[in-house]
């Protein structure tokens, strides 16, 4: 994908950590910025991130033109609680994402199916144009695997010819109105987190 790159990390100390959870990555010591681990400790051997690429970004433009295989970098513990939870196997789960925004959201997905979630678990991964969605295979694959999982990638302008049209928030609302007891997720685009809390 131009736009978003998939960053391995190997971790040379035992790393603790659950899918949907952070890192800092470090370019330098006073340079860093915080990025969403897609993997899942049980099911994948490296950290995952994605990294979008940002114009002018200082650590997205070292990551695209500079990090290479082999290359030692220096990541932060994880941290943050957007996570998978298997206390409660039968509720529904929601995940709203936009962007990179993907990255924790497809690690909680996996995560959850891996542990044998129950309830319905829906992701809506949404872009302007069909240009910004990534892992639609993966992600198809896995709904045709597992019957409890809906996936709808959307756009929310241009032709959405095999997409759905839309907002991911506008479309989840269209196709479950009724989100009582859900538990929900929403990573990406800061304006759409806040009109969908």
């Amino acid at each position: 994908h131009d736009e978003i790159r998939a960053l391995p990390i190997r971790p040379s100390v035992s790393f603790k950590y659950r899918a949907g959870q952070f890192v800092r990555l470090f370019m330098d010591a006073r340079t860093s910025r915080n990025y969403s681990l897609a993997s899942v400790p049980s099911l994948d051997d490296d950290l995952i991130m994605h990294v979008r690429r940002v114009s002018d970004g200082r650590v997205s433009g070292w990551i695209f033109e500079r990090v290479r295989p082999g290359d030692t970098v220096t990541i932060s513990e994880a941290l943050g609680d957007c996570f998978y939870v298997p206390a409660r196997p039968e509720q529904d789960m929601l995940l709203l994402g936009t962007g990179s925004g993907l990255a924790p959201l497809y690690g909680i997905v996996r995560d959850a199916l891996n542990c044998g979630h129950r309830g319905r678990i829906h992701l809506y991964h949404g872009s302007r144009h069909a240009s910004g969605l990534y892992l639609i295979e993966q992600l198809r694959r896995l709904a045709a695997i597992h019957p409890n999982f809906r996936y709808r990638p959307c756009i929310s302008e241009g032709s959405a010819d095999g997409y759905w049209a839309g907002t991911p928030l506008g479309v989840a609302l269209d196709e479950s109105p009724e989100l009582t007891g859900w538990r929900v997720y929403l990573c990406g685009n800061p304006q759409m987190v806040e009109a969908a809390r």
